[in-house]
């Protein structure tokens, strides 16, 4: 049995189905957005029909380097130096 392709996407490598399970984009649609000539770039953040209408536009998870952090801060803690103001 044939082993399945791997794709490198984001330095690391995938194959179709780990890629599908990240992005929530089945992966015979990742294999024919594939087939018709679009970059793997392109195949899994541009978001499915579906999922525009949800509002999702991609779910990678933190460990991709995507995630903004692990908590939201309520105040910014942004400060500036005298400096800057002048």
């Amino acid at each position: 049995m044939p082993r399945p392709a791997l794709h490198s996407y984001r330095g690391q490598q995938f194959t179709l189905a780990q890629l599908a399970s990240l992005t929530g984009i089945a992966a015979d649609t990742l294999r024919h957005r594939l087939a018709l000539g679009w970059t793997i770039e392109q195949a899994v953040t541009v978001p499915t029909p579906a999922q525009r209408r949800r509002g999702v536009v991609v779910n990678f998870p933190g460990v991709l380097g995507t995630d903004p952090g692990s908590t939201v801060q309520e105040t910014p803690e942004i400060t500036f130096s005298e400096e800057a103001n002048s």
